[in-house]
């Protein structure tokens, strides 16, 4: 069996009300950035509209570009707030990560939306197809849908910096990724 720094494909698993993954992604992001690694990507931040709907939007990790991800519909509303077009737009940035050959990307998260083929599975398939490691979180709910979407050939990480660096550093190693700092 494989050890999961030998795979480039890495979920943060997360109970399925906890937000803090999204923080953690940006924070190991931002400090492998601040390494000089050319870390690509969209994070994920939430918070509430005025009106208490929750409010969701993506950030690129490389331009800091937001893409407003939900729609309040109003305090009565039960439909779907996800605005396709910010997900159409969102992924736009990691198509450019691609062409742009990042060392290592961050995927937001793997959800309901990936798991039907949708959202942004075929740019972790193509991130995956290049060889460039990928980071992303997946709710406890999602992880059988991730577990068949990925065949089980990923790293199922903890919510601990230090592992999830360690990982980031192997695949960047695996790589033959040049220290970005002499």
């Amino acid at each position: 069996m494989n050890s999961p720094a030998a795979l480039p494909l890495a979920a943060l698993v997360h109970p399925d009300d906890e937000h803090a993954m999204e923080l953690l992604l940006e924070r190991v992001a931002r400090r492998l950035q601040g390494a000089g690694w050319r870390v690509g990507g969209l994070v994920h931040r939430q918070d509430r509209y005025a009106n208490g709907n929750k409010r969701m939007q993506l950030f690129d990790l490389r331009s800091d570009r937001q893409f407003e991800l939900s729609q309040d519909l109003g305090c009565a509303s039960r439909a779907c707030s996800l605005n396709p077009q910010a997900l159409a737009q969102a992924s736009a940035v990691l198509r450019q990560a691609l062409d742009d050959g990042v060392d290592l990307v961050v995927i937001n998260r793997f959800g309901i939306v990936e798991a039907s083929r949708q959202g942004f599975a075929a740019e972790f398939a193509a991130f995956v197809e290049a060889g460039t490691p990928v980071l992303t979180a997946v709710a406890a709910r999602h992880l059988e849908d991730w577990r068949r979407y990925t065949g089980s050939l990923h790293a199922e990480l903890a919510a601990d910096e230090v592992q999830i660096e360690q990982w980031c550093q192997a695949q960047l190693e695996r790589r033959g990724c040049a220290s970005p700092i002499p």
